[in-house]
């Protein structure tokens, strides 16, 4: 993906997620980099994605640990700032070019020590 179209997903992401907030919706539900999908014009658009909710009831509100935030992992509740940390890891993720697979995290590792730094790494 070249530069410019990673900036304007991102900045998509950014105005969705303030937009929701601004209703009043504050949004968490397995934000990540599967539920971007592109309409036929190549416009960023979000996917599947649900309203937070309270994780106490035993349900599994996220199925990618990568953009899972830790106070979840930690104690099983989302707060409206878990949204915070998703969308952070969305755009390490969009910005650093390197995909974070599902499987690669489990709920006893985090994501960065996969993605390091790379100097060498020209973005198109």
């Amino acid at each position: 993906m070249k530069w410019a179209m990673r900036l304007r997903v991102a900045l998509y992401l950014a105005q969705a997620l303030e937009y929701c907030s601004s209703k009043g919706r504050a949004l968490y539900h397995d934000l990540n980099a599967y539920r971007i999908l592109f309409d036929q014009d190549g416009n960023p658009r979000l996917s599947c994605f649900g309203m937070m909710k309270n994780s106490r009831d035993g349900k599994s509100y996220s199925t990618n640990l990568a953009f899972t935030p830790p106070e979840y992992l930690r104690t099983g509740r989302v707060t409206a700032e878990s949204v915070v940390y998703s969308f952070g890891t969305l755009l390490l993720d969009l910005l650093s070019g390197k995909h974070i697979p599902p499987s690669h995290v489990t709920d006893s590792c985090f994501i960065f020590p996969y993605l390091r730094f790379d100097s060498n790494m020209v973005l198109s």
